[in-house]
Parts: structure tokens; sequence; C-alpha cells
């Protein structure tokens, strides 16, 4: 190892690293939201903007200086530039000086039955997904991550659909048809579960987000509980470049978990390949 590279921030090696690697084609909408025909790896800028953060506030944390960036921020960057656990491990203790917090787990996963996960998690056919009424998922099958790959890092849909900026690039005109329908459900969950300790971090959660928050207060929301498996979403899939799918949800209660709920995702169409 030359000095120069003794002399370089250990975060900055990484992410650095991490970015210039990154295929772009992984993160779905990528090309929807900033054209074709980019060379391999991914900006500083691109970074930002899917953070949901200002150029330099995300070029300060790959210099390496001290600020106070929110846990939200860390674990974006980690999902854009797809950092293993090692290099996340790193990075956060570097900036935190502790080790990452593990992703909240949910009581109700220890009464999942065992035959009823593995026919989530062996099912071929569709994308499912199990998440209980904070949704927080509690288990998903290999389908589930096409559609959506930040399942794998452990995180509550209505905390990714409504809170982080790249959901916004992912999902097609992701106020009335995503964040709509889906704040409706929440605001209704949160008062049926009002003393709910991990409810109530969820919804802090989301409303932190100042476009989130906006619609929380809305009164225009609809007056629904579930999705409407009438009523196809469009999003952007990783690998398939600019070209919108839509797909149903359906969604169906298990007897044994009814406070749960059983997500059913099934292509409706491709609509559109520019």
């Amino acid at each position: 190892m030359n000095e120069s590279e003794m002399q370089t921030p250990i975060v900055t090696r990484i992410l650095q690293q991490a970015r210039a690697r990154r295929d772009t084609s992984d993160i779905p909408g990528f090309e929807a939201a900033f054209g074709t025909g980019q060379p391999a790896g991914i900006t500083q800028e691109q970074v930002a903007r899917l953070a949901g953060v200002s150029r330099r506030w995300y070029g300060n944390l790959e210099a390496g200086r001290p600020a106070n960036y929110s846990d939200a921020f860390l674990q974006a960057v980690r999902r854009i530039l797809d950092l293993n656990d090692e290099e996340w491990g790193i990075v956060y203790r570097v900036i935190r000086g502790h080790a990452p917090a593990a992703a909240p787990v949910s009581h109700l996963g220890a009464l999942l039955p065992d035959a009823f996960r593995a026919f989530i998690e062996e099912s071929r056919t569709w994308a499912l997904y199990l998440n209980d009424y904070r949704w927080d998922v509690l288990a998903y099958n290999a389908k589930a991550l096409e559609y959506f790959p930040w399942m794998q890092y452990g995180l509550n849909v209505m905390e990714w659909a409504l809170a982080w900026p790249e959901a916004r690039t992912q999902l097609v005109n992701w106020e009335e048809e995503w964040a709509k329908p889906m704040m409706a459900q929440l605001r209704v969950h949160a008062e049926e579960w009002r003393t709910d300790e991990r409810m109530r971090a969820v919804v802090e959660t989301v409303r932190a987000d100042p476009t989130a928050r906006k619609l929380w207060d809305a009164r225009d929301l609809p007056a629904i509980t579930h999705p409407a498996s009438a009523q196809p979403r469009r999003l952007y899939l990783a690998g398939r470049g600019d070209q919108e799918f839509a797909v149903r949800f359906m969604a169906g209660t298990p007897d044994e978990l009814p406070s749960c709920r059983l997500m059913v995702v099934t292509p409706a169409e491709a609509v559109s390949s520019n």
C-alpha cells in the first residue's frame, strides 16, 4: 500500500470502490431517472439524488468528514451502493462509533408456522410476502425480491415506500398510485393500534419525511384499508431499464395469524417501452 492510499480515509475507499463497481441496471428506475448510455458506475450526484440529500452532503460522507448523518441516510447509501455486510459494518462503525443495530424483529415472526414460511419462501410462480400489522416483513420469496430488492435489508414496507426517496424513483406515479392509498392504510392502522410502540415508530419515521408528512395530513386520502386488486400499480424493475411494468396486489389474511397479511404480487401487463 502506498502513502497516498494510507492517507485516504477507509470510508472514502469503500464508497468510491462501491460507486465504481455499481451496476446501475440493478437499480430499479435508474434509467428512467437519469437516462441511458452511462458508463459503468454511479456518480456522487446520482447517489445523493437517490438518497434524497444534496450532492455536498453525500460528498461529505464519502470524504469521511464528521457530521450528524441520519441512520436513514446511511442505510439508503448502503442500499444504493449495494455494500456487503463487511463494508456496511466498517462504514457504520467509523461514522457512528459503534456497530449498526439489527433491523426490528416482529414478535409475530416467532409464531409463523414452519410450513407456512416454507410455502412462502419456496413458491416460484408469483411474488409472495407476509407482513404484520405494522408492515414489518416476516417472510418473502425470491420472486418478491425481483420486484422489491430492499426487502433483503429488513425494511418496513411503509417506511420504504413512503419515506425513502429511492422508492419514488422505482414507483411510477408515486403519489397517486402508491403513496396516497398506502398512507390511508397506515393511518387506519395507526388509530387501531395507537398504543403499539413499534407502530408509533413506523409512523414517526414516515412523518419525518417532509413530503410524506404532507400526505399524512392530507384531507383527500382514499377511505381504504387494503390494496385493491382491480387497480394495478406501475413500477420499474431491476435489469429492465426504463420499461414500466404494472402489477396487481392481492391481499389475504391467514387464519393462523389474523393480524398479518399475505401479499401476492402478480404481473398485470407491461405498460410501455421507450
